[in-house]
């Protein structure tokens, strides 16, 4: 993310010029006297949990097929690799 280092007289003086660069995704650090006193970063939305919720079961299933379908995790590969394990 870009960062914007600008003083508060040009904060006041170009105000919705840096609301618009918000906007496009960019964060404003607004100094005064030479010390940060404020940072002007764009709204997050709210996250859609049952979204989430809804793909990772979808990738969790996904997963879960190809983990069955690997051939290292069929009983054969289990004793073959158990015997050289030792």
């Amino acid at each position: 993310m870009n960062t914007l280092r600008i003083s508060a007289t040009y904060a006041r003086n170009n105000f919705f010029e840096l609301l618009n660069q918000v906007a496009l995704g960019r964060e404003a650090v607004i100094e005064k006297d030479g010390k940060e006193v404020a940072l002007l970063t764009a709204k997050t939305t709210k996250t859609n949990w049952r979204g989430l919720l809804k793909a990772s079961k979808a990738v969790h299933a996904i997963l879960k097929e190809e983990m069955d379908e690997n051939p290292l995790r069929t009983q054969k590969a289990k004793k073959l690799l158990g015997s050289w394990d030792r």
